[in-house]
């Protein structure tokens, strides 16, 4: 069973998505910035601390005048003529510069004997190495923080964004697969943005700052060595593009199974009723098996590239140890550099390795970014105005003029050129077979949907002018299915709200006929209710929902089925608790049982989408119509 969002067209991987989020981090500049040069200091300081064992390897085993650095007869002169102002070309005038510093080396140990060259040297270790963990740990904690804080910011965007898109949304994606854009897509971006990046940051400015003092030691081996090491690294790339396909392909079957799961659970009693385990155990075995799949190539390629990358680094290592003894042989190099160069190049086969590992990382982070985009930039379809209206109530009416609407991806309407006025402090029942469009008509008062054709409008001014807060705050709706929060009772009828005070609380529960049953419990208004209200019956949660209606004192109401699914104590409870709300507002009460709607000022009739019949009690059944067929079929008529 795919879902729509598995369905919806998506783009080819690309690096946009990295690119947008890169904007989330810079939005923490100084943090980056100092993490940035923080990287760099970590990374001259370790260089430091390997190029020290040139000159310690050079007077290992010297018994006379210990010479650090070796210079030639062609480097010092490059060197003389550098210091005497000539211009030379960039290289020649880099290699003057590391020619002065050897040069400065030497005179500094000429006094000295070679164990006492060795230890001074041995003395440097230590600072550079202390320098270079400060210089680590803070990077990490600008860094990683940095990313943390995008994130977060991330989330907080995602969760803004679920609660502008309109009920569409909602209604055409699985809840599971939503869950796993916020959750589990949010938590692989945030690997590649906090620690996976500042390791990143750090090996990239290793592989730099290092490949230039192995140039300066010997260009002609680093050459070779990088004209080498793309070829026989092609494959590691074709990986990469493996292991994206991969982490795309598990993220999405995750999402489906967190759907799939989400849903089993929401639905256990009716697969319980109707024996439907070995069907749904079916449905989840392919899921399941698609996730395996997809993880274990995912895990499979993210393995095998790594040690791709490592086979090739030993194969240079050996080609460059055969050279190295070649060079060292003929006179060309000194063991300090010949030793200094294995040890950098040995050292940067791991920031190389761990760059290519995190290549892997950003493809899959690449996969999960486009997917959360795709929420952040969806389109809500309800807008509130520029410089929207406060609405108070309605004052005179609500007029329905020549509205339409048709569900998106459906091929019919839902509601036909209605038209209707309600004037203020009416109680107004819409009676209707299923289907007729009555949920549909009161769904378009609090803007759940805006019409596909003409308008609705509140005291004269059109309902889209108005503030949605102050438009759904002012609406109370009491729904057939009532949702309760896995909170206090206490919680369920304040909604959250600390300021109002508890004898208001319970004011609202009395005129609910909720305090009795409440007050009978252990904990009475601080009893956890459970996951959707669990712990209550059918009757109790309607009387939670009045409760609420009453304690937010909205002027105008919405009675959606409120009591087609009680029994006829519960009903009779209930039912009183509405009498009780509807003096002096304005109400819409949408019912099947139609004993609920005889003292209603009007009654609507809706057949296929439109107003059919309009009237009290007494007319429509004079009426024989549409009306009287519906009450025939609950009542005997005498």
């Amino acid at each position: 069973m795919q879902s729509v969002e598995e369905k919806r067209t998506r783009p080819p991987l690309r690096a946009a998505p990295l690119l947008r989020l890169g904007k989330f981090v810079l939005k923490y500049k100084f943090r980056i910035f100092a993490g940035l040069f923080l990287s760099l200091v970590v990374s001259i300081t370790n260089l430091f601390s390997l190029t020290i064992f040139i000159p310690i390897f050079n007077a290992l085993g010297e018994t006379e005048k210990v010479e650090l650095f070796p210079v030639g007869a062609s480097e010092l002169n490059k060197y003389e003529r550098y210091q005497q102002g000539e211009e030379l070309p960039i290289f020649d005038a880099i290699n003057a510069r590391w020619t002065g510093f050897k040069v400065y080396s030497n005179d500094w140990v000429a006094e000295k004997t070679p164990r006492e060259a060795i230890f001074s040297l041995c003395l440097l270790v230590l600072p550079i190495y202390f320098l270079k963990v400060l210089g680590l740990t803070l990077s990490l904690y600008f860094i990683g923080t940095a990313g943390t804080y995008a994130i977060r910011d991330i989330r907080n965007r995602l969760y803004n964004k679920l609660n502008q898109l309109g009920l569409d949304y909602f209604e055409q994606g699985r809840t599971g697969i939503i869950m796993s854009r916020v959750i589990n897509d949010v938590q692989l971006v945030g690997r590649s943005l906090s620690i996976e990046f500042q390791e990143a940051v750090v090996n990239l400015f290793y592989i730099v700052t290092h490949l230039i003092i192995l140039a300066l030691i010997s260009w002609e081996m680093l050459l070779a060595i990088l004209l080498v090491v793309p070829i026989l690294i092609a494959p590691v790339n074709k990986f990469a593009v493996k292991i994206r396909r991969a982490a795309m392909g598990q993220q999405e079957r995750l999402a489906e199974m967190g759907g799939h799961v989400q849903e089993i659970i929401s639905g256990i009693r009716v697969i319980r009723a109707f024996s439907m385990e070995k069907f749904e155990q079916m449905r989840f075995n392919i899921i399941n098996h698609r996730l395996f799949k997809n993880t274990f190539k995912g895990h499979y390629y993210h393995q095998v590239g790594p040690a791709i990358t490592e086979f090739v680094a030993t194969l240079v290592v050996v080609l460059f140890l055969g050279w190295g003894a070649y060079e060292i042989s003929n006179g060309e190099l000194s063991r300090g550099m010949f030793f200094g160069f294995f040890f950098i190049l040995i050292f940067i086969m791991r920031p190389m390795k761990q760059v290519s590992v995190m290549v892997n990382l950003l493809g899959a982070s690449s996969a999960a970014a486009e997917r959360i985009f795709e929420i952040l930039d969806e389109k809500p379809r309800i807008i509130e105005a520029n410089n929207p209206l406060r609405f108070g109530g309605v004052r005179d009416t609500i007029q329905f003029d020549d509205v339409s609407f048709r569900y998106p991806g459906s091929e019919y309407d839902a509601l036909r050129n209605v038209n209707v006025t309600v004037e203020a402090g009416q109680t107004i029942s819409i009676v209707g077979s299923s289907g007729a469009g009555k949920s549909t008509f009161i769904d378009l008062l609090p803007r759940f949907y805006d019409p596909t054709g003409g308008r609705i409008l509140i005291d004269g001014k059109d309902l889209k002018s108005f503030s949605l807060n102050d438009l759904r705050e002012r609406i109370g709706i009491v729904t057939q299915s009532v949702f309760l929060f896995n909170a206090t009772l206490r919680d369920n009828i304040t909604l959250g709200r600390v300021d109002i005070p508890e004898e208001e609380v319970v004011r609202a529960a009395r005129a609910a006929h909720a305090h009795k049953f409440i007050s009978a419990l252990h904990d009475g208004y601080d009893t956890v209710v459970g996951e959707r209200g669990v712990m209550l019956s059918g009757g109790q949660r309607q009387r939670i929902a009045i409760a609420r209606a009453i304690l937010h004192n909205p002027p105008v109401l919405i009675f959606d089925e409120a009591t087609s699914a009680l029994d006829n104590e519960s009903e009779k409870m209930v039912q009183e608790a509405i009498n009780t709300l509807l003096r002096g507002r304005t109400v819409f009460i949408v019912a099947h049982r139609l004993s609920t709607v005889t003292r209603s000022d009007r009654i609507l009739v809706m057949d296929q989408g439109q107003i059919v019949e309009t009237g009290d009690h007494r007319s429509l059944l004079e009426k024989g119509g549409i009306y009287r067929k519906l009450y025939e079929m609950q009542f005997t008529i005498s």
